[in-house]
């Protein structure tokens, strides 16, 4: 899982494997850690039936996003590429989700592509 954050936007990537698990209903989950910093932030992209809109937390150093079963399902099963969200901050800004499935890059001709959507290369808007 690739996470890119700018200015209230949070763009999420998704490699086949992390779809398989999602799909099982396991979260999917990042840590990374600082030299000295002790707790690791940490990322997660999870389902649930519960949910009828997707939703975003940040706490105890946690960045949660959460989609609805029915949605993520969906999403996963067809070609449909990408699940985009606005939600409200405030009452002036929102937070800019985009979840999407990742594609190899095209400049990178080592990396080992198995684990990406080539099928789907027509579909996305930038790979890299």
């Amino acid at each position: 899982m690739k996470l890119r954050c700018i200015h209230n936007s949070i763009r999420i990537r998704i490699k086949k494997s992390e779809i398989e698990q999602l799909s099982r209903g396991i979260a999917i989950r990042e840590e990374v850690g600082f030299p000295g910093a002790t707790p690791s932030l940490i990322f997660s992209l999870e389902m649930s039936s519960h949910l009828s809109k997707v939703s975003a937390s940040f706490k105890n150093n946690l960045i949660q996003i959460v989609l609805p079963e029915d949605q993520a399902h969906r999403w996963i099963s067809t070609e449909e590429v990408s699940i985009e969200e606005q939600l409200p901050i405030n009452d002036t800004e929102q937070l800019h989700l985009l979840i999407e499935k990742d594609f190899p890059c095209k400049n990178r001709g080592s990396e080992d592509k198995n684990d990406f959507f080539g099928e789907l290369a027509n579909e996305a808007p930038n790979a890299c």
